[in-house]
């Protein structure tokens, strides 16, 4: 396989990783259940898993992504996909300690995780999490932002991935329970897998 469709096939298969994080294992989540008892379940491990790889593939098609429209982009983009691969960063660090601490933490010493979850006030492991989610949130926003302005490819794409994180909290204040997270992360997966099919189209086109 030409190594120029790495890029592309990585940012479908992150988004085919967020649909099944989110469609396939988020609503089997005990979201009533104290946090400890969630996290020590299986689901909460696979859960975290493959948003860690998703992560990891969000990060390898966002470098292919950003070379494809680095003319058009300039200084703006430029920022805009350093913010965005920081963002996926942090996350996948967030998520690993989630995977390989915090579940374990919760199956070993659940009084310890409920101790920190009901101490006053944000924790460090609070703000980590805030630090991650908002950094990847306000990257990606920004990347499909300037994915827009350069114009490269076509509207699609980049608009279901700001679609999909503006309807994330949107949809989670209407719909009950997870589901609002379910729905915006579909719109929000739409976005990364229609990023990478236009991705490896242009690929294929370069290498006639």
């Amino acid at each position: 396989m030409n190594r120029s469709a790495w890029p592309g096939l990585a940012l479908v298969a992150g988004g085919a990783c967020t649909l099944l994080v989110n469609a396939g294992l988020t609503p089997f989540l005990q979201a009533d259940a104290p946090f400890a008892v969630m996290a020590a379940s299986n689901v909460f491990v696979w859960r975290q898993s493959f948003w860690a790889f998703a992560a990891i593939l969000l990060l390898a098609g966002s470098v292919g992504l950003y070379e494809s429209q680095s003319g058009r982009s300039g200084r703006f983009g430029a920022f805009a996909f350093g913010f965005a691969f920081f963002g996926s960063a942090v996350l996948l660090a967030h998520e690993w300690n989630q995977v390989f601490f915090v579940h374990e933490l919760a199956g070993r010493a659940p009084e310890a995780l409920e101790s920190l979850e009901a101490a006053e006030g944000p924790s460090l492991f609070d703000l980590s999490a805030i630090i991650a989610l908002s950094a990847f949130t306000l990257g990606w926003l920004l990347f499909a932002l300037s994915q827009l302005m350069a114009g490269v490819y076509p509207r699609r794409g980049p608009i279901l991935v700001l679609a999909g994180f503006i309807s994330i909290p949107l949809l989670g204040a209407v719909l009950p329970n997870l589901w609002g997270m379910v729905v915006g992360n579909i719109v929000l997966a739409s976005g990364w897998m229609l990023l990478g099919r236009q991705l490896l189209g242009e690929e294929r086109r370069s290498s006639r």
